[in-house]
Protein backbone atom coordinates (compact mmCIF):
# COMPACT_ATOMS: atom_id res chain seq x y z
CA UNK A 1 0.00 0.00 0.00
CA UNK A 2 2.47 2.39 0.96
CA UNK A 3 4.33 1.92 -2.68
CA UNK A 4 1.11 2.68 -4.52
CA UNK A 5 1.19 6.05 -2.16
CA UNK A 6 4.75 6.94 -3.30
CA UNK A 7 3.52 6.43 -7.03
CA UNK A 8 0.37 8.14 -6.69
CA UNK A 9 2.37 11.55 -4.73
CA UNK A 10 5.33 10.70 -7.42
CA UNK A 11 3.04 11.02 -10.55
CA UNK A 12 1.28 13.99 -8.73
CA UNK A 13 4.63 15.78 -8.47
CA UNK A 14 6.01 15.34 -11.63
CA UNK A 15 2.87 16.43 -13.92
CA UNK A 16 3.58 20.12 -13.85
CA UNK A 17 7.06 18.84 -15.85
CA UNK A 18 5.30 16.52 -18.32
CA UNK A 19 6.32 17.81 -21.77
CA UNK A 20 2.12 19.52 -22.96
CA UNK A 21 2.17 21.26 -19.64
CA UNK A 22 5.56 22.43 -19.77
CA UNK A 23 4.66 24.10 -23.46
CA UNK A 24 1.57 25.22 -22.62
CA UNK A 25 3.23 26.82 -19.52
CA UNK A 26 5.67 28.68 -22.42
CA UNK A 27 3.24 29.49 -24.47
CA UNK A 28 1.41 31.22 -22.29
CA UNK A 29 4.14 33.04 -20.88
CA UNK A 30 3.75 36.93 -20.25
CA UNK A 31 6.03 39.26 -18.59
CA UNK A 32 2.63 39.35 -15.84
CA UNK A 33 3.03 35.80 -15.72
CA UNK A 34 6.43 35.20 -15.84
CA UNK A 35 7.04 37.30 -12.71
CA UNK A 36 4.52 35.23 -11.02
CA UNK A 37 6.29 32.02 -11.41
CA UNK A 38 9.48 32.12 -8.96
CA UNK A 39 11.04 29.22 -10.55
CA UNK A 40 11.79 30.78 -13.65
CA UNK A 41 12.55 33.82 -12.61
CA UNK A 42 14.67 32.28 -10.02
CA UNK A 43 16.64 30.08 -12.46
CA UNK A 44 16.95 32.96 -15.03
CA UNK A 45 18.14 34.79 -12.52
CA UNK A 46 20.79 32.46 -10.96
CA UNK A 47 21.86 32.17 -14.59
CA UNK A 48 22.21 35.72 -15.40
CA UNK A 49 24.29 36.66 -12.13
CA UNK A 50 26.42 33.44 -12.98
CA UNK A 51 27.14 34.65 -16.11
CA UNK A 52 27.72 38.05 -15.19
CA UNK A 53 30.06 37.02 -11.98
CA UNK A 54 32.34 34.53 -14.54
CA UNK A 55 31.54 36.26 -17.46
CA UNK A 56 31.93 32.83 -19.61
CA UNK A 57 31.02 32.40 -23.22
CA UNK A 58 29.52 28.95 -22.64
CA UNK A 59 26.56 30.57 -19.29
CA UNK A 60 26.43 33.73 -21.67
CA UNK A 61 25.78 31.22 -24.63
CA UNK A 62 23.19 28.97 -21.91
CA UNK A 63 21.48 31.98 -20.91
CA UNK A 64 21.12 32.74 -24.99
CA UNK A 65 19.54 29.42 -25.50
CA UNK A 66 17.34 29.42 -22.93
CA UNK A 67 15.75 32.53 -23.71
CA UNK A 68 15.60 32.34 -27.65
CA UNK A 69 13.98 28.39 -26.56
CA UNK A 70 11.76 30.28 -24.94
CA UNK A 71 10.77 32.53 -27.63
CA UNK A 72 10.93 29.85 -29.94
CA UNK A 73 8.02 28.11 -28.41
CA UNK A 74 5.83 31.02 -27.25
CA UNK A 75 5.79 32.09 -31.01
CA UNK A 76 6.04 29.27 -33.62
CA UNK A 77 4.13 26.69 -31.90
CA UNK A 78 -0.06 26.26 -33.12
CA UNK A 79 -2.56 27.22 -30.24
CA UNK A 80 -3.73 24.89 -27.87
CA UNK A 81 -5.71 22.20 -29.47
CA UNK A 82 -4.45 22.51 -33.49
CA UNK A 83 -2.84 19.58 -34.30
CA UNK A 84 0.79 20.09 -35.14
CA UNK A 85 2.11 19.50 -38.74
CA UNK A 86 4.88 19.58 -40.46
CA UNK A 87 4.44 22.73 -41.59
CA UNK A 88 3.64 24.53 -38.38
CA UNK A 89 6.62 22.89 -36.70
CA UNK A 90 8.85 24.16 -39.93
CA UNK A 91 9.54 27.50 -38.01
CA UNK A 92 10.49 26.07 -34.59
CA UNK A 93 12.75 23.50 -36.49
CA UNK A 94 14.57 26.45 -38.68
CA UNK A 95 14.82 28.38 -35.12
CA UNK A 96 16.33 25.38 -33.52
CA UNK A 97 19.09 25.21 -35.90
CA UNK A 98 19.65 28.72 -35.94
CA UNK A 99 20.20 28.44 -32.13
CA UNK A 100 22.23 24.89 -33.05
CA UNK A 101 24.77 27.06 -35.76
CA UNK A 102 25.13 30.15 -33.20
CA UNK A 103 26.01 27.40 -30.19
CA UNK A 104 28.16 25.28 -32.89
CA UNK A 105 30.06 28.75 -33.85
CA UNK A 106 30.56 30.18 -30.73
CA UNK A 107 32.10 26.61 -28.94
CA UNK A 108 33.80 25.20 -31.73
CA UNK A 109 34.91 27.26 -34.23
CA UNK A 110 35.26 30.50 -32.62
CA UNK A 111 38.38 30.11 -30.66
CA UNK A 112 39.72 32.98 -28.71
Amino acid sequence: MDRERLVTKTEQALSPLETDNVITFLKGLTVRSFTGHPEVTGLLILILVFALWRWTRQTLLTFFTLLSLGMLIRYTFPPPGVEITFMSALPFVLGCMGISAVLLYFLFIRTD
